[in-house]
């Protein structure tokens, strides 16, 4: 975008490139990883991370140290293009990044060999002869990159980062296999009991959103709170869970009182005041909870209409969390005037569905609110209908 001195504002890979002295090392490399992922479909590009178990000529980044005698102000003194070197694979990408390095190397200032080998050196090249620097590059380039590594192992932003643009091109390649999950956030799901493979990628929520929330899930017990901060952070939805609904539950047969009979001669559970019950059902309070959500705008009211994947996901995130043992439903509210009339046709901007957007009244100054009720086993619109109260 153009700023008011009509100067155009470069990008921060431009800035890069313009200026790579004014960049840390290792926050250039990350830069050039980052660009080449987004630019991932040009297939020219070399997009493989800096020593990540690949051949030299796919990696993003070739280093090389500066051959100069000369004390610098900056790790990187150059990032240009190269061309790729011919590795013996056919499918190789034609170019990669060439950064040039001044903090550490066999020659330089900073080198660990005799200056000698420097002076030798920039003899060879002011005579156009290149054989000797690329010789010596071939061990500047495996210590740098292993340098860098060193680093990102310990790095847990920049390890969660990679991690998640290989996942992107992971996916982008193929839609079958599971993407391999870095050390931390590995240890985070590991946390919430899905650190296996085999429970890995098995709900609708993403893996990596519920790292996010281990400290909660690590717990034995969910608290009320906890639950309402997790349905907010991820799913954006302004609720309050109302603890201890009841409601009826059938007893089993070999808990029900059966007086004797010709089926049970001595009867069973027929001791008063000791395991005596009149029904066939009690009513229990304790092991259901209800996630009232606040009144919702039209168009966020039916992305959690029944069959809906957003419903479908909240309801499989909220089993998760509590697990099995406690039953919930769900309140949705939604403002009378909110509602459009209802119309028999199917359109992209109404679709009507029984007992969720149809009203047979209709008034646009009303503020009552209408609340349905969605059961945690309600999957699609032909099992079964919400109620609405």
């Amino acid at each position: 975008m153009v700023t008011t001195r009509r100067r155009k504002e470069l990008t921060v890979i431009q800035q890069l490139l313009r200026e790579p002295y004014r960049f840390d090392f290792f926050q250039s490399i990350r830069l050039l990883e980052r660009s080449s992922a987004l630019s991932q479909k040009q297939q020219s590009f070399a997009t493989e991370p800096v020593a990540h178990n690949a051949l030299p000529n796919r990696e993003v980044v070739r280093f090389h140290s500066t051959p100069q005698l000369s004390f610098k102000g900056s790790d990187v003194s150059t990032i240009d293009t190269k061309d790729t070197e011919d590795c013996g694979d056919s499918n190789r990408p034609d170019k990669q990044w060439a950064v040039g390095v001044n903090f550490m190397g066999l020659t330089g200032s900073q080198g660990v060999m005799p200056y000698y080998l420097t002076e030798l050196l920039l003899r060879e090249q002011r005579q156009k002869n290149s054989a000797l620097s690329e010789f010596l590059n071939l061990f500047d380039h495996r210590s740098i990159s292993l340098f860098f590594k060193a680093w990102h192992k310990y790095q847990l932003p920049a390890s969660v980062e990679r991690s998640y643009q290989q996942a992107q091109k992971h996916r982008h390649k193929s839609s079958t296999s599971k993407p391999q999950r870095d050390l931390f956030t590995d240890a985070l799901l590991s946390l919430s009991g899905l650190g296996t493979s085999e429970l890995s990628y098995r709900l609708p929520v993403a893996d990596e959103a519920l790292a996010g929330f281990s400290g909660s899930l690590s717990r034995q017990i969910r608290t009320a709170d906890e639950l309402k901060g997790m349905i907010c952070a991820h799913f954006d939805l302004d609720v309050s869970i109302e603890q201890f609904q009841g409601q009826w539950q059938e007893l089993p047969k070999d808990i029900q009182t059966r007086l004797p009979g010709e089926e049970c001669p001595r009867g069973m559970n027929n001791q008063l005041g000791s395991n005596a019950v009149l029904g066939e059902s009690c009513f229990q309070i304790q092991n259901k909870f209800s996630v009232v959500i606040a009144p919702l705008p039209y168009v966020q009211f039916m992305t959690l209409a029944p069959g809906s994947k957003k419903l479908d996901t909240l309801k499989r995130f909220i089993h998760f969390s509590v697990g099995s043992e406690l039953d919930f439903d769900i309140n949705v509210t939604l403002l009378d005037r909110e509602v459009p009339p209802a119309n028999l046709t199917d359109s992209n901007d109404y679709q009507p569905l029984l007992g969720w957007n149809s009203h047979l009244s209709y008034d646009p100054g009303d503020q009552q609110t209408t609340q349905i009720k969605l059961s945690q086993d309600l999957h699609s619109p032909d099992d079964s209908l919400p109620l609405a109260s």
